[in-house]
């Protein structure tokens, strides 16, 4: 392979060394150019600038009032498990001394002693007034069956009166009544100074609850809330129906300032950035310039090497090489009695030698190739000079 490729460049010499002082140059130019010329990085766009962000408004509760009338009775005398007396299942035996809150229903016998608790919750740290009233309304009408009835007579009794300011978010006031004694027998005492056959007794609770805030963000609130339920009775016991709970929530709008925002740049539009230069790939620019040099360095090879080969010597041995499974080495005897036939090429004589079935022997000495058949040499030479030697010609 080595003698084709030195026969190829000595061919070949000078295009091969124009062609590689040419890249070099080449490659060595492209080297500079990447140095000189590093890639220009472009800025990102810049947004377009934003509006400030405007306050929002939002609703809070500035102001809240809950209130409850809670009903509760202390079992006096205990009690075996009791038949119903309005509709319902069976009560539930009675400890003594054990509170009942809110019970359907409390006997006269077990607890004859009814306490309002009234419950006031409101907004914490917001000074409140609270005034409570509890009054027990009595109204005498006219029984007349289907007509109309008629107003005779009305009286109200005070039950609780309190006044309160309010700073915790909370107070509780209570008070215990004798329920046959202090509420059902004044009134039933009104109602006989009437005729029973054609009047009727009705009666009802209403609790009231006055309420004046302080300044509130310069805002006072005041008003007033009622709860109206109402006590109902039988032989054995009495109970609450209707609503026992009244609810208000006063609501405010306050501002919500935007976040700050980074204003050290300004918030005006800005001008286009200039491109930044980058750095060059140092890499590529020393890949390129080594390669550059041996480009150059292999041109001025080739073209201070190729005029000394000789070309026909590498086709000589080219060709020794490529018919070099059917020579074999060795040294010629001449003899007077054999016929010499000269070829032309070592290939004609490697023809002759497979045509006859014998080897080329190949005299290094005399640079001989020969085949013998019978009587008749065949003979090559690549030196005539040594082929008049060796024929004594």
């Amino acid at each position: 392979m080595l003698p084709r490729l030195k026969l190829q460049v000595t061919a070949n010499s000078k295009p091969l060394t124009i062609d590689f002082v040419v890249l070099g140059i080449v490659l060595l130019l492209g080297s500079g150019y990447v140095l000189l010329t590093p890639p220009v990085e472009e800025p990102a766009p810049q947004p377009d600038p934003q509006p400030d962000p405007q306050p929002e408004t939002e609703s809070f509760e500035a102001f809240g009032l809950d209130v409850e009338l809670i009903d509760s009775a202390v079992v006096q005398t205990g009690s075996q498990e009791l038949s119903p007396t309005i509709s319902g299942p069976s009560w539930q035996a009675y400890e003594e001394d054990e509170v009942l809150t809110r019970a359907p229903a409390y006997f006269y016998e077990y607890t004859p002693e009814l306490t309002f608790n009234v419950a006031a919750n409101t907004t914490r740290d917001v000074p409140v007034e609270l005034t409570t009233r509890l009054v027990r309304e009595e109204t005498i009408t006219t029984d007349r069956g289907d007509e109309e009835n008629e107003t005779i007579d009305t009286n109200s009794r005070l039950l609780m009166y309190r006044q309160d300011t309010v700073t915790d978010g909370q107070v509780t006031n209570r008070r215990t009544f004798d329920v046959r004694d202090d509420l059902e027998g004044p009134a039933e005492a009104v109602a006989a100074e009437y005729p029973e056959s054609i009047t009727a007794l009705n009666t009802s609770l209403r609790l009231t609850v006055d309420y004046r805030t302080e300044p509130i963000n310069g805002t006072v609130y005041s008003g007033t809330v009622n709860v109206t339920p109402s006590l109902e009775s039988n032989d054995d016991a009495y109970w609450l129906t209707g609503d026992q709970q009244v609810t208000i929530s006063k609501t405010q709008t306050r501002i919500i300032e935007p976040a700050a925002t980074n204003t050290s740049g300004g918030t005006g539009p800005t001008g286009p950035s200039e491109p930044v230069r980058g750095e060059p790939n140092m890499q590529l620019v020393a890949l390129l310039a080594i390669l550059g040099v041996v480009a150059v360095a292999s041109g001025g090879a080739v073209g201070a090497n190729a005029p000394r080969l000789d070309q026909e010597a590498l086709r000589k041995e080219i060709a020794h090489n490529q018919y070099s499974e059917w020579i074999s080495e060795g040294e010629l005897l001449l003899d007077s009695d054999n016929e010499f036939v000269y070829v032309t090429s070592i290939e004609d004589l490697v023809n002759v030698g497979i045509d006859a079935n014998k080897r080329v022997i190949y005299d290094p000495d005399l640079s001989v190739y020969t085949v013998s058949d019978g009587g008749v040499t065949y003979y090559y030479t690549t030196e005539p000079a040594d082929l008049q030697r060796w024929a004594h010609l």
